[in-house]
C-alpha cells in the first residue's frame, strides 16, 4: 500500500507540525510516525487529511491499487 502523505505535504509546502495540528496530534514526532508507517493513521485522521487536500482517501492510502485499476480499465 502507497502512502502518500509526505510527498503531499512537501507539494502543499506544509510542515509534520502543521499536519500534527490539523490532526489533533501533540507533536511533529507523532506525525512523523504516521508518515513512514510506523503508526497507523485512524480513519478519522485520513478522512481530515482527505477534506483538507481535497483528496478521497484512496488516493492518499492507496495510490497504487488506484492507478491498476485505471490502466487496466
Amino acid at each position: 500500500m502507497a502512502n502518500r502523505m509526505r510527498e503531499l505535504r512537501l507539494e502543499h509546502h506544509e510542515t509534520q507540525r502543521d499536519l500534527a495540528e490539523l490532526l489533533g496530534l501533540k507533536s511533529a514526532v507523532l506525525y512523523c510516525k504516521r508518515e513512514i508507517g510506523y503508526h497507523p493513521v485512524t480513519l478519522e485522521e485520513a478522512f481530515k487529511l482527505s477534506l483538507h487536500w481535497g483528496l478521497t482517501i484512496e488516493e492518499i492510502f492507496f495510490a497504487d491499487e488506484v492507478s491498476l485499476k485505471e490502466s487496466s480499465a
